[in-house]
């Protein structure tokens, strides 16, 4: 599984809030006396800055443009944070592309292979989602077991029997597919996921 774009979300994180917080945490040490106590009742910018801003009538429309576009980029990453690479629906392309095409609902593909994996011995519970595009679509399925359970029986099951079954199913040789196993200890079994 592909974990770069998370890196990247950590970084930019860390490095925004590095930019927000070190003037944060040096002008609320100003503000505490931390650099004197006459720093601290002083204005920020001084008499020499507040007439060049005073003399340069662009700088206010400027801070505000620059402003307006940190907020939209924020929004853009957020929407970007939001928005699901899950795949709603499948089309499977027919040999000849005058008869059509067929439209198979995600859910209702990850729900039958739960069901098929939900039975076998030892499993408590699974959630499968498929992402990507109907022309290369990704499979990623977390399994709970119990000590019931025979992990690399389970393994074998999962890849051979329930992948190899969807596969043919939306008539592909291969559906790339990434497995979470999780052992649940007694009591639990039935609680997670």
């Amino acid at each position: 599984m592909d974990r770069r774009p998370a890196r990247l979300n950590r970084t930019g994180l860390v490095l925004f809030g590095l930019l927000l917080a070190l003037p944060g945490a040096a002008a609320l040490a100003r503000g505490l006396g931390a650099f004197g106590d006459g720093r601290a009742s002083d204005t920020i910018l001084d008499a020499q800055v507040r007439r060049w801003v005073d003399d340069h009538g662009w700088f206010w429309p400027a801070v505000t443009a620059a402003a307006i576009v940190l907020a939209l980029l924020g929004l853009l990453w957020l929407v970007a944070q939001v928005r699901s690479r899950r795949l709603r629906d499948l089309t499977l392309e027919p040999e000849d592309a005058a008869e059509g095409s067929t439209h198979l609902s995600a859910k209702a593909v990850t729900d039958a292979l739960e069901e098929e994996i939900g039975e076998y011995p030892g499993v408590q519970s699974v959630h499968g989602r498929l992402l990507g595009s109907s022309q290369r679509p990704r499979l990623r399925l977390n399994v709970a077991y119990d000590h019931r359970a025979d992990l690399p029986d389970l393994r074998r099951r999962i890849e051979d029997d329930a992948v190899r079954h969807l596969c043919v199913a939306l008539e592909r040789d291969h559906i790339s597919t990434v497995v979470r196993l999780r052992l649940v200890p007694g009591d639990r079994a039935r609680t997670v996921l």
